[in-house]
Parts: C-alpha cells; sequence; structure tokens
C-alpha cells in the first residue's frame, strides 16, 4: 500500500469507530440523551477528530443512518442478482431483510427509530439520492415480469408497502422487544403473503 493511500484508510477506520461508538451510545442512553463528549469517550477519540469527521451529533447521526441504509440496499441487490424469477425475487425481498435486521439489530432499531435525527439538508439530498437510486434498480428488476403477466399490475407506489411492510412491521415488534419469536421462525410466512398479494392469478 503506498504511503498517499494510508492516511485514507486510517481515516476510514477512524470514522467507522467513532460511528459503532455512537450507536452504542444512541442504543443506551437514547439520540436525545447522547453528547458528543460521550462519543467521543466511547470512541477514544479527540474531540477534533470527532468534528472532523462530523461536525455535530446531527451530523453522527446522519452519517449512521445513511451507512446503514446504504448497506441494507446494497445487500438486496446483491442477492436479486442471483434471482431468476418474480417469486425468488420476492421472497428475497422479504428475507434479507429479516436476516439483516437478525444480524444488525442494534444498527436496524436505530434506523426504525430515528425520527428524533434533524438531517440537514445536505444529508436530505443525499438520502433521496440513495432511495431513488435503490428503488429504480428494484423496480426495473422487477419491472420485466410485470410486463410478462407473471406479477400483478399495481400503482408503483404500493409494491414496497405490499412486499416489505409486514415484516418491517414485524421487526419493530422484535427490536422493541414486544414480541419473543425470532424473525427467523417467521420470515418465511411473511415471504409466502408477499408473494401471494403480488404474484398473477
Amino acid at each position: 500500500m503506498s504511503r498517499r493511500g494510508q492516511p485514507n484508510v486510517a481515516t476510514g477506520e477512524r470514522r467507522q469507530v467513532i460511528l459503532a461508538a455512537a450507536l452504542a451510545c444512541f442504543d443506551e442512553i437514547g439520540l436525545a440523551a447522547t453528547t458528543m463528549e460521550q462519543i467521543r469517550d466511547r470512541a477514544r477519540c479527540s474531540i477534533g477528530s470527532l468534528y472532523h469527521h462530523f461536525g455535530s451529533k446531527e451530523g453522527v447521526a446522519s452519517a449512521l443512518f445513511i451507512d446503514g441504509i446504504s448497506d441494507l440496499n446494497a445487500g438486496l441487490l446483491e442477492r436479486l442478482d442471483d434471482c431468476g424469477t418474480a417469486e425468488d425475487g420476492v421472497r428475497t425481498v422479504v428475507l434479507h431483510y429479516g436476516d439483516w435486521v437478525t444480524r444488525q439489530a442494534t444498527l436496524a432499531r436505530f434506523l426504525l427509530h430515528s425520527r428524533e435525527i434533524h438531517f440537514a439538508p445536505e444529508a436530505k439530498a443525499e438520502l433521496k439520492a440513495i432511495y431513488q437510486r435503490h428503488f429504480g434498480a428494484v423496480f426495473s428488476w422487477f419491472g420485466r415480469f410485470v410486463v410478462r403477466g407473471e406479477m400483478k399490475q399495481l400503482p408503483p407506489e404500493t409494491y414496497i408497502p405490499i412486499i416489505s411492510g409486514p415484516i418491517e412491521d414485524y421487526a419493530r415488534l422484535w427490536l422493541s422487544g414486544r414480541t419473543s419469536t425470532p424473525l427467523a421462525e417467521v420470515a418465511e410466512v411473511f415471504a409466502d403473503a408477499a408473494w401471494n398479494a403480488v404474484r398473477a392469478r
């Protein structure tokens, strides 16, 4: 590795350490109650480094949210690449979400309870672009099956709530401790329901 590349690697690693520390603080004491000093102490970094990377606590929270959404989306698109049928794709959307939430429970809890985040205009614009790219890629993948008549023709904005909405609602229950049945044990139920809801009869 060149010397020129080393600072970038170090910066990237430091950023991830700070985000991991922030996530732990947010999960344990809440976003509103967490201070930059607590994040600094947990990350074992200087306050200058913290502000240099993120600018504010809101900047930390926004970056954590954007990274989480990006990771969730990227994983889904990778799995869709291996699917060959509409049913495989629909089931993959549901099962991927369940798998990801199970593996990233703390981060998923943060994403699902993020109304307290005050996104700066730049973060809002970045999120909008991320969602547009992701939904465009997903709709493009599924569009061929709608055209072939293998999936129902529905208003475009209804597919995601129909397919993903139920498993997301259950994930909220599981992450908040209101149900003890793991997502892995019920994900197939939601996958079956999603496919039955959108397949052409």
